[in-house]
């Protein structure tokens, strides 16, 4: 005896559909099956199954009404056929549900009863009624086998020892589909596997359909990954027979190639950043000037970081090294254009530019910038003046 206890495959979700059907399953059961009128009153025996009821709903081969295709699969013949159906619906609806989605599972496990019920049907000519939940389950568990083909299942056997074993999922599930279809099919053993045959087909087809037209999400569990991933396997196996070596490139010697020479230039611009950033670390700004227009010397798109490259600017205007500074605050607004408080840095270029370097349009330029942001009633009037200045400059004697 073999009995399914559990799978690996983690739920997201809380697959409250596969309950509701369970719950829906075993009560018909109780209170549908079993209610018998006695005088008048319904009253629950459990000893025997109300045949009025199971008459009505069952499917016959050879009379099916339509709608005994669904209510056949909520029935059952005793306590242990309900008790085997609803483990396994329990143990592979949870997942098959939660991949699904609720409306989804409860169309999909209907519309695999109604399967399983027209493939008995066809089968089945002139055999006995059925009634069940295996042919629906059948369907949930060829779903299962497409979307969580590389999960395990927890085993609980019991021959002459019992105990636990776990079992990949698609063992399992074909085992039980061998069994209906090699060992039992055509004979009378009280059990319609041509509908459990069906019933897993027609999940097994469905959910690989979905996933192929991505109507269901896809991950590295599911059929149609295994078989690519068996694909390139394949292809190379197929590589390697035909003569391909993959550790032929990493086992040659390559032949050894001498660096190249150091760049000069590099070095000393290196060198020069770290004297700048070291004499300012060590507060000694006064010694960076004559550094920095080295560094600039031998490439003019030179920036420090943004504090030392201010500090050097602002060392350099206190220098009076005016055209110098200005090529250094230059460089800071486009190296960091969101550094903080930029307008001091544009007001600061408008009074260079303007006072000592007689340029008025890149002055006014910087000025009128610089007025757009400041907020120092101070820094604005010194700015208007500034601006004012330019513009008399500009008038024409009389």
């Amino acid at each position: 005896m073999i009995i399914p206890i559990r799978t690996d495959s983690r739920l997201r979700n809380t697959p409250y559909m596969n309950w509701a059907l369970i719950a829906v399953n075993v009560l018909v059961f109780c209170f549908f099956q079993h209610a018998v009128n006695t005088r008048g009153h319904w009253s629950l025996n459990m000893q025997a199954i109300n045949p009025r009821i199971t008459y009505r709903y069952e499917l016959s081969p050879d009379f099916p009404a339509v709608k005994t295709f669904i209510t056949y699969a909520f029935m059952h013949a005793n306590v242990m056929h309900l008790a085997g159906n609803m483990l396994f619906l329990y143990i592979f609806g949870n997942n098959v549900n939660d991949k699904l989605g609720h409306l989804g599972y409860l169309a999909f496990y209907l519309a695999g009863g109604v399967a399983a019920g027209i493939a008995y049907v066809l089968m089945q000519s002139g055999g006995n009624p059925v009634i069940g939940a295996s042919g629906a389950i059948a369907a949930v568990t060829g779903g299962y086998l497409v979307l969580f083909l590389r999960s395990s299942v927890t085993i609980f056997y019991m021959f002459w020892i019992f105990g636990t074993y776990d079992v990949p999922s698609i063992y399992l599930i074909l085992f039980f589909f061998a069994k209906d279809l090699f060992l039992n099919f055509g004979q009378e053993t009280g059990v319609a596997h041509v509908a459990h045959i069906g019933g897993t087909i027609f999940g097994f087809l469905i959910c690989l359909t979905l996933l192929a037209v991505g109507l269901l999400p896809r991950d590295q569990f599911d059929l149609i990954a295994a078989i690519k991933q068996w694909n390139r396997r394949r292809q190379y196996r197929d590589m390697v027979s035909k003569g391909y070596n993959p550790f032929e490139y990493g086992s040659r010697q390559r032949p050894a190639v001498a660096p190249p020479p150091p760049d000069p230039r590099q070095e000393k611009i290196m060198a020069l950043r770290a004297s700048i950033l070291d004499a300012i670390a060590r507060h000694e700004v006064a010694k960076t000037p004559p550094l920095f227009l080295e560094l600039i010397q031998l490439d003019p798109q030179q920036a420090l970081p943004k504090q030392p490259q201010l500090d050097v600017a602002n060392q350099l205007a206190g220098e009076q090294r005016y055209a110098e500074a200005a090529a250094a605050y230059e460089t800071y607004l486009r190296v960091y254009p969101k550094a903080e408080h930029p307008e001091q840095i544009e007001l600061m270029l408008g009074l260079i530019y303007g006072r000592y370097l007689s340029q008025p349009e890149p002055a006014r330029r910087h000025l009128e910038t610089a007025l757009l942001h400041l907020h120092d009633q101070a820094a604005i009037n010194l700015a208007r003046d500034e601006l004012a200045k330019l513009a008399s400059a500009d008038k024409p004697a009389l």
